[in-house]
Parts: C-alpha cells; structure tokens; sequence
C-alpha cells in the first residue's frame, strides 16, 4: 500500500498519483492541539520533544500527508538576535544582526547552526522515527526572506537600490546559511526542501531587483538541494499572471520543483504558464476561505482547485502558512475534501 510520503514524492517530482496529497504548512499551529505555550517550546533552550508532539498532534487531527519537521523559528539566534516570544503567538526576531554591516566581514554563515537549530534537528528526526510513512518538509525562508531576517528588510531594500555591492554581499550570506542549515538538518531525516518566501516578491521587489538578486540567490540553493537528492518548493508571494509570463518562467528556470502560489493568484492560469515544467501546489485562501468561510465554501473552494488542478502534477496546500488560533475543523474539512477526489 503506498503511504502518504509515496503520493506526495510522486506529485512534487511531477507525477499524478490517484489521490492529491495535501500539506497543510503548520509552523505553530499544532501547539493549540497539545495546548503548549509558544515560550514552552523556544525555551532557551529549544525543546524537540514539545516541537514534534505538537506537529504530529495536529497531523493526528487533521490527517495530511506531509508535515514540517519542527515549529518555525528564525535563522537569527547563531548570530546573536534574540527571538520575541509571545506566549501563545508567532517567534519574530527582535532585531537585524547585520543592519551594521561591518559586522558582516568577522561572520561565518555555519553560526546559523546554534543551539536552536539542533534542537530543531532533532524535532525532525523524533518525527522521522516515529512517522517513517509521512513526508518531511525542511521549511526554510528563502533567500531575499532570509536576507531580510539578516539585514533588516528595509534596509536590504535601499542597499539593492543604492549599494548593489552590499546587497550581493547579504545576498551570499543568505544563501551560504540556507545551504549550511539545509545541510545541517540533512536529507536523511527530510523529503523536500520548502523556501518560505514571502519577500521574495516581484511586487515587493520590481521586476528588476527580483532577477538580479532572488533568482540567481534561488539557482544556488536549487543546486545545493538537488546535490542532496532533494526536491524544492519555492512559495514567494507577489501576483502571478500572464502579464508576469517571464518573471514566473525565470524562477521556474532556477531548477525548482515545485511552485506555491499565494493569495490572490489564480491557480489555472499559473499552471498554463508553468505547462508542466514543474509541479504545482495552493489552494485555498487561509484568510478569505479557510478562516471565515462557511463548511460549504471551503468544501466549494477546495474541489474548484482539485477540478482544476487535478489533471497535472499538485499538491493541496493553503494559501499561506498557518499558526495559533486558526479553527482546525476547517483545515480537517480541506483535507478530507480532498482526501474523499480520485483521479
């Protein structure tokens, strides 16, 4: 019998396999399950075993067939930024460690690797060994995300305006800590790579910057992954539509696998552009739909995607990822929906 780790390897490669596996994009949301406070888990130190009860409860309740391996933190704390933490809310980074660039030249991208990151490691390896039938996702932000988390996003902005040298040079770190943690966490214990990448945004960007610094940035970290035999899932926000044929095309030429579309974006009309260079995953909208929608709407909205979609390669996922607070019955209902669609 094949498991849920099976359906979705084969779709996110590009294959269509009889049911359309759904990965619900949980970075905190599995606490309300276990009832555990966000400070509880990030402690210092950071507690694996909190982490990977709470991603498999929610797995449990919902039934997805892919999981992240650990509860979302930033790439921050090897470099000496202090995470805020509310007690039932969302880690965020207090401060940029770079926004003195100086600072940048006595810094070694294998720092990322800190304690927090071990602890999360070991999140995913208490996951891998007790879940050894579900995929694993290695959710990390992507490279003008995370160079934003280094540098301070507004200031990576003006420096792609006005000192493109600075820029590139954040722009390497970003990637040189991607790989390192990537490498870190390891094949052995994951399925897919998946670049978090809400500012890694043609809208946010321009046209311009997005080509001179998020593609040639998302090529290498391609490549890394690749060398590690895994497949990438690259979710930047921004819209997606004929008018953008070229920019979408580019990022697809960077050697991704697989492309999420975001909100407001129109899921057909991506695929007719992607035609079948990649795969593709979204679904419905987690503000919109999944949040305030009625029991009919999210079944409605879930199966206009299957009808679709169905037809190449796609996984079901939300919009955008999710965190404390968001009704579980509703994510349950998306999945079931899904679940209940043969090809």
């Amino acid at each position: 019998m094949r498991t849920p780790r099976d359906l979705f390897m084969e779709a996110v490669r590009g294959g269509l396999p009889a049911r359309v596996p759904v990965f619900p994009r949980d970075l905190t949301l599995g606490l309300d399950v276990t009832g555990v406070p966000t400070t509880e888990v990030f402690g210092p130190p950071y507690d694996p075993r909190a982490s990977a009860a709470a991603i498999l409860a929610l797995q449990d309740a919902v039934g997805h067939d892919a999981v992240v391996g650990c509860i979302f933190g930033c790439m921050v704390t090897g470099f000496g930024v202090e995470l805020g933490i509310p007690e039932k809310g969302v880690p965020y980074p207090k401060d940029a460690p770079f926004s003195d660039i100086s600072v940048l030249d006595a810094a070694s991208p294998d720092s990322v690797r800190d304690g927090m990151l071990s602890g999360m490691r070991e999140s995913y390896r208490i996951i891998r060994n007790k879940r050894e039938d579900l995929a694993v996702i290695m959710n990390l932000a992507g490279p003008v995300t995370n160079g934003g988390n280094l540098r301070n996003m507004e200031m990576l902005l003006m420096d792609m305006i006005s000192d493109p040298d600075t820029a590139n040079r954040i722009m390497d770190f970003s990637v040189e800590t991607i790989i390192s943690a990537m490498d870190y966490i390891g094949a052995d214990l994951t399925d897919s790579l998946f670049l978090a990448s809400a500012t890694d945004n043609p809208d946010l960007l321009g046209d311009g910057m997005y080509r001179e610094f998020c593609i040639p940035a998302l090529k290498k970290i391609c490549s890394a992954a690749k060398e590690m035999g895994l497949p990438s899932v690259f979710h930047p926000h921004g819209k997606f539509d004929e008018g953008s044929s070229e920019i979408l095309d580019a990022t697809v030429r960077s050697g991704i696998d697989c492309f999420q579309f975001s909100e407001e974006n129109d899921g057909s009309s991506i695929m007719r552009i992607i035609d079948g260079k990649c795969s593709i995953m979204g679904g419905p909208d987690v503000m919109g739909t999944l949040l305030n929608g009625t029991p009919g709407a999210i079944v409605s909205d879930t199966m206009r995607f299957l009808d679709e979609l169905s037809d190449h390669p796609y996984i079901m996922s939300c919009s955008c990822s999710l965190h404390r607070g968001f009704p579980i019955d509703n994510l349950a209902l998306m999945t079931s929906t899904a679940h209940s669609f043969l090809r």
